[in-house]
């Protein structure tokens, strides 16, 4: 399959991911769950045959094999085991998360970059299970998470990045500071949307 093709649909994915995320990430989570296992799987599955015959991400018949694989198999994880979906997906929400922060503060290489992610990860796991998942903490690290995937997947689909920069998306790009301005506005609308939403269910909720 052609590069820019490859490009564009990952574009896509990564795009029609992050706009659920921001607008209903954090009220449609159970929903949700089996989804995000399917889409770290599916990336997970990608990643490990470029590791092992090189090329690009999804540029052989392997790798999309690999990824699909992948993704029915943490899809189905996630779906029936919902703890387990909801590690994997306040991880990987922790994991954006950290990569972004790290890069605004001006790193650069690829092992920083995993190591702030996954620690970042890791503690949000912790909280969001000593506090038994507080919706809040979900709606704001859904919606950030999103805006980032809708921005990455923004600049990947008009040729600023390629898929190889996705992890130091901000890093690699010049000026940085007008797609770091488009997440945190994407950010605010969709936390504002999602906590519009939680208020109106409470409040149909309590006149039921």
């Amino acid at each position: 399959m052609d590069a820019g093709v490859n490009e564009s649909v990952l574009a896509l994915i990564l795009i029609g991911l992050g706009a659920i995320l921001v607008f209903w990430g954090g009220t449609a989570l159970r929903a949700l769950i089996a989804l995000a296992g399917a889409f770290i799987g599916f990336f997970l599955g990608a990643e490990i045959v470029q590791e092992r015959v090189g090329g690009e991400l999804l540029g052989t018949p392997g790798g999309w094999i690999a990824a699909v694989v992948g993704a029915l198999v943490l899809g189905i994880l996630a779906y029936v085991w919902y703890w387990l979906g909801v590690v994997i997906w306040v991880g990987a929400m922790g994991y954006v998360l950290g990569v972004s922060v790290a890069a605004v503060f001006g790193a650069d290489d690829s092992w920083v970059l995993t190591t702030v992610g996954l620690v970042v990860a890791a503690v949000l796991v912790v909280i969001a299970i000593a506090m038994s998942l507080p919706s809040l903490l979900l709606v704001i690290a859904s919606a950030w998470s999103g805006a980032i995937l809708v921005v990455i997947g923004v600049m990947l689909l008009v040729g600023e990045i390629s898929e190889r920069q996705i992890n130091r998306a901000f890093t690699a790009v010049e000026p940085a500071w007008p797609w770091y301005a488009a997440a945190i506005a994407l950010f605010v609308v969709g936390l504002l949307a999602q906590l519009g939403m939680t208020s109106r269910r409470r409040s149909e909720s309590v006149d039921s």
